[in-house]
């Protein structure tokens, strides 16, 4: 078992709870707004990066919490270090620890074919997986993400096999994964199992790696809704990056913990740097340019209050 890259771990003061950001992911997609992706962070075992994230929390809570995310970068790239990271919150008494992943490597990886390592997980402790379905369509999804679909269909399979609870994420981005694309991973999900939660997310221009496409609509995304909730009822509209289901509380400070174990409040306007700074360093851009580049296309107010209510309609709507 080799070393991950572990970028910081955070910790809610929603409720006691803690992220796991581990930096490095398999897919390249044209639209990623987490710096996570391009690798850096502190080299750790699993079992280091464990250690570390007890002493941040016994620090801040008291006591360690019952709930641990895992997200990234993308979490599944080193098999023995997730397993060995799943197994040892387990053993720590975690009683909810939800991975957050492309489905790529859970799924088989470049073979393409189911393996175990769903099963493998569900045993060592993972109670749940949130997992992105980029495009239904194969020739997209390699465009977007340089990947095939294939083993994330797979992986969304062999996990709900395996019995954990799944939350299935697509990005609606208009003129590339629309309302007959989101159709066909609600007609693949309903195949899989009725119980799989399905979100769909709108696109958000501002910081991603390539501004793809613009932000949809709220009638196009409510449009997907209706088309999708015909074959899998358990189909909401939401935010993305969240594990609420529709949306959290609203939190506008969140505690980062460093691999050091430096803690630092960071605010929203500490996370808009750093993907300044991520987009100035890949892009080889100074961040003036970057700044122009991005102005105009920050969050809208009165988009989000109509996604919010458009959430909240068809959440109690299912629900």
């Amino acid at each position: 078992m080799g070393k991950r890259g572990v970028q910081y771990f955070t910790l809610s003061e929603i409720e006691p709870r803690v992220w796991f950001m581990l930096t490095g992911c398999d897919f390249q997609c044209r639209g990623c707004f987490r710096p996570a992706r391009d690798g850096g962070g502190t080299l750790l075992t699993a079992e280091e990066t464990l250690e570390r994230a007890e002493q941040a929390c016994r620090r801040h809570y008291g006591e360690l919490p019952s709930k641990a995310m895992i997200t990234g970068g993308e979490p599944a790239l080193d098999r023995d270090f997730l397993l060995t990271l799943v197994r040892g919150l387990k053993e720590r008494g975690f009683e909810e620890i939800v991975l957050m992943s492309n489905g790529y490597k859970v799924g088989g990886g470049e073979r393409e074919e189911r393996g175990d390592f769903a099963a493998e997980l569900v045993d060592a402790g993972l109670t749940e997986a949130h997992i992105d379905i980029k495009a239904f369509s194969e020739e997209i999804h390699e465009w977007y993400t340089g990947k095939s679909n294939k083993p994330v269909f797979n992986a969304v399979r062999a996990l709900s096999e395996a019995g954990t609870e799944l939350l299935i994420q697509t990005v609606f981005m208009p003129g590339i994964v629309e309302a007959d694309e989101i159709e066909k991973i609600a007609k693949f999900l309903s195949g899989v199992s009725h119980e799989i939660k399905y979100r769909i997310n709108p696109f958000a221009p501002t910081f991603a790696f390539e501004e793809v496409t613009r932000r949809p609509t709220i009638e196009e995304i409510e449009r997907a809704y209706e088309l999708a909730s015909k074959h899998h009822p358990n189909t909401i509209i939401s935010r993305s990056c969240y594990r609420e289901y529709p949306t959290p509380p609203a939190q506008e400070t969140w505690v980062t913990v460093y691999p050091d174990l430096t803690f630092k409040r960071r605010t929203i306007k500490d996370q808009e740097e750093d993907r300044i700074s991520w987009l100035t360093r890949s892009k080889s851009r100074t961040r003036e340019e970057i700044l122009r580049a991005v102005r105009g296309k920050g969050d809208d107010p009165e988009y989000r209050r109509r996604l919010e209510e458009a959430t909240r309609k068809f959440f109690k709507k299912n629900f």
